[in-house]
């Protein structure tokens, strides 16, 4: 009864909510920290849905403990190719055991642990806080999975649990709100919409299910399970059911996922049954009016929809037929989004980080059997600091330029502009966090193309096209016009003619040559590229600038208003807060190297 009457609650509240008219909804582009209050994410709660939902009745975080099972794990099986590192493992977990008396654990908890630790290992001269941080990502994630505990009350696994209305952020509950409107416009309005959710873009493609599984139907979808990952693709290509029987095997070496079968009894069993008869998962599809794809690694999600190089799946094929008939719409998030690239000089940014993007040569691949076929492989490239792409998209529902997240908030846009000229790429499209975009397309050909942004973040554009005509200097970046829109703006696309309107509540700046002098000495360090901008944008400075140093080379940025240029501000009062935003349109951008 409770659970009827919270999703009765969710229901009256999203349609509260303001969802703008959109002709022909057909993607959605969801930031990685639009996250809904569950049992596994309570910081995402207010204080009273954390009190609730902390309650051992429900699934929460990943919980560990050194067991005598876990210790023989960890020395017999191959979670990492060195031996001498399994013995180490082993010793670590021997000590650990005695400060964590058979208790279980968190991560943080092991790692805290770790930290405050000064014995040495025998036999080697480093400590037991060196070795830890010293093994790459995937060993480590490998290393928790072997210990990793199944939660269950009594027999039965514990699932996790949503509340929608519990969720402190305003963006991401107006964003689900939106997605639930979008999908009904496609759905017969006699029926609830239906979403398929596809988690197999994760190197756990269980641990997700029960969140949005409950996400969904609290919303009012009808929610299925897209169970689809690289391990199932890999069975199923192989058109041979027997090897369903395998799929855990498989899950190690296209996933780098260790015991899910053990952990999550119920959806492995499910998977199973899809694998040994694809035409249902296929039926799950057709079926539905919505796609949502959680935050995950586009190599993975690669794997997931290619039987070989450049040979997409059917599976891949129906969405793409769906979404071109207005059948089917697409959200996709975090990491997810750059998965949606396609078209003619587009690529798909899959690892980078910082300003040394500019002088490194990048790691190009042409798909993503040619970056990666194992799943060891396919984390290591993507949590790699190098700048490194697919010329090549992944769903390919996205054909207007490159996309990109965390722009904003983690300086993404030096890997972002290298990559856009490298490719040669028309434009580029830079989500920020706390923040979602709308995408619909009026034309057969995707000629017409509008894009509306929401949110406490923003979108930032760049327009390569006469500066990848004219650039002759190596290492030089421009100028092209920059765009970054916030809450409400819209950017229209119409026969290669770019036209916004930012949202009339905002307030026009006039832009001065006599305005203030803004300049930074860091302008690719985090954040400080969009904040730069946003203070030419609120003071109405002609030009904005800054340099940095980096491998014996300087680099200049240049931001330049003009007459052509647009600039308003605004205070976006939402979800009890009120923020200051500024949207610009057409700043002429500028990198250009100098001598030291």
């Amino acid at each position: 009864m409770k659970s009827i009457l919270k999703k009765a609650a969710t229901v009256a509240m999203l349609s509260s909510c303001s969802v703008a008219a959109f002709a022909k909804p057909q993607l959605m582009l969801f930031a990685d920290d639009l996250q809904v209050c569950s049992s596994e994410r309570l910081r995402y709660c207010n204080s009273e849905s954390r009190e609730s939902l902390s309650k051992d009745t429900y699934k929460q975080q990943p919980i560990y403990q050194i067991t005598e099972e876990g210790l023989g794990r960890i020395a017999d099986m191959a979670w990492t190719e060195q031996p001498d590192i399994r013995a180490q493992a082993v010793e670590l977990l021997n000590a650990a055991k005695k400060h964590f008396n058979d208790e279980a654990f968190g991560q943080r908890e092991f790692e805290r642990y770790l930290r405050r630790s000064d014995f040495t290992l025998t036999g080697s001269d480093i400590s037991a806080r060196e070795f830890w941080f010293n093994l790459f990502d995937f060993e480590q994630r490998n290393f928790f999975d072997l210990l990793e505990q199944k939660q269950a009350n009594g027999k039965r696994r514990r699932q996790g649990e949503v509340d929608v209305q519990g969720t402190r952020n305003w963006v991401t509950k107006e964003a689900f709100a939106q997605l639930l409107s979008d999908a009904q416009k496609i759905a017969d309005a006699k029926r609830k919409p239906r979403v398929a959710f596809i988690t197999g873009g994760s190197r756990d493609p269980y641990r997700d299910v029960d969140y949005y599984q409950s996400l969904f139907e609290q919303l009012g979808f009808e929610a299925h399970w897209l169970a689809i990952d690289g391990a199932m693709q890999t069975v199923m290509s192989a058109q041979d059911t027997k090897l369903c029987d395998s799929l855990a095997d498989y899950q190690v070496s296209k996933l780098a996922s260790f015991r899910r079968d053990v952990l999550y009894p119920d959806l492995y069993q499910k998977q199973q049954k899809l694998c040994r008869d694809p035409e249902k998962l296929y039926n799950l599809l057709r079926k539905s009016d919505a796609v949502f794809i959680a935050d995950s690694s586009p190599l993975l999600l690669y794997h997931a929809f290619y039987k070989n190089a450049n040979q997409p799946s059917e599976l891949l094929t129906k969405i793409q037929d769906m979404v071109a008939k207005g059948e089917l719409m697409v959200a996709a998030q975090g990491d997810a989004v750059h998965a949606l690239v396609g078209g003619k000089n587009n690529a798909t940014v899959l690892s980078g980080d910082g300003v040394q993007v500019l002088t490194g040569r990048p790691t190009v691949y042409s798909n993503g059997f040619e970056a990666c076929r194992l799943g060891v492989d396919c984390i290591s490239v993507v949590n790699s600091r190098e700048l490194s792409y697919m010329q090549s998209g992944v769903l390919g529902l996205f054909n207007w330029g490159t996309l990109d997240t965390k722009v904003a908030k983690y300086g993404n846009q030096p890997r972002l502009i290298k990559t856009g000229f490298d490719n040669s790429s028309n434009l580029i499209f830079g989500l920020d966090s706390d923040s979602y975009a709308r995408i619909s397309s009026e034309s057969d050909d995707g000629e017409y193309m509008q894009m509306q942004v929401f949110g406490e973040g923003g979108l930032w554009l760049g327009d390569l096209r006469q500066s990848n005509d004219s650039m002759a200097t190596a290492m030089q970046f421009g100028p092209f016009d920059s765009y970054f829109l916030t809450h409400e703006d819209k950017i229209m696309l119409r026969n290669d003619m770019i036209n916004v309107e930012l949202a009339p509540w905002k307030q026009a700046i006039n832009t001065t040559t006599a305005g203030p002098l803004v300049n930074s000495s860091t302008p690719f360090s985090r954040s400080n590229y969009h904040k730069l901008g946003q203070m030419q944008c609120n003071t109405g400075a002609a030009t904005a600038s800054g340099s940095t140093d980096i491998d014996s080379q300087r680099f200049e940025l240049t931001l330049k208003a003009s007459g052509a240029t647009n600039m308003r501000k605004g205070v976006l009062a939402k979800g009890g807060k009120r923020i200051g935003v500024c949207s610009f349109a057409r700043i002429s951008t500028q990198i250009l190297p100098k001598a030291l």
